[in-house]
């Protein structure tokens, strides 16, 4: 079962808005800087040494993750996957060479599996009942993953939060990887407001 029809349309509200205001921007993608976005990047490929893997961007926005991917491993065979049309229609334009697609990954029984799942963002925004909603997207993940996903969350560890943002509990996190396989790593060891979590099929 797919999120809500209100839940979509408030994602795509709010990045789609983003798009026509700001073009082709970090900014639109919810970060405040290229440099940020970067670390996010790195944070979330240290998961595995990916040359030669087959890597699914999940929620990749304008795909940026491609380039850094090809600049840092060897023959990363990527995908990008976004459930905003606009996006991807600017992915593609942008990189030509990768392969995007606009999917609802809940919304799909079967689909292409990949040795890494990476997802930056993706799972921000508040939405209704927002914890069966992560733990049924991170399920999914895991079921399109050989390897492994890495996914990162706003924290709950601040001082402040936004209302429409969801910021998980690192605690909670690592309970809900545990109930999908043994082998968990939390990363919240670098200057953001949020942190990153491996999971593992194996060791």
């Amino acid at each position: 079962m797919s999120i809500s029809a209100k839940d979509k349309e408030k994602i795509l509200n709010l990045y789609d808005g983003r798009f026509s205001r700001l073009g082709y921007d970090v900014r639109t993608i919810g970060w405040g800087d290229a440099e940020s976005q970067t670390l996010r990047f790195n944070i979330l490929a240290d998961i595995a040494d990916l040359s030669g893997c087959s890597v699914c961007d999940l929620g990749c926005g304008f795909g940026d993750m491609y380039p850094y991917l090809l600049r840092r491993f060897n023959k990363v065979d990527y995908c990008g996957i976004d459930i905003s049309e606009k996006l991807i229609a600017k992915a593609r334009t942008l990189y030509p060479s990768a392969k995007f697609e606009v999917c609802d990954i809940l919304e799909h029984s079967c689909f292409p599996k990949y040795d890494y799942v990476l997802s930056s963002g993706a799972l921000s925004l508040k939405l209704d009942d927002h914890d069966r909603y992560i733990e049924r997207m991170i399920r999914r993940m895991m079921e399109m993953s050989t390897k492994g996903v890495a996914v990162n969350f706003l924290s709950s560890y601040v001082d402040y939060q936004e209302d429409k943002n969801y910021h998980l509990s690192p605690a909670n996190a690592i309970e809900l990887g545990r109930r999908l396989t043994r082998y968990v790593t939390l990363r919240h060891d670098y200057p953001l407001y949020e942190f990153t979590l491996y999971l593992y099929h194996c060791q």
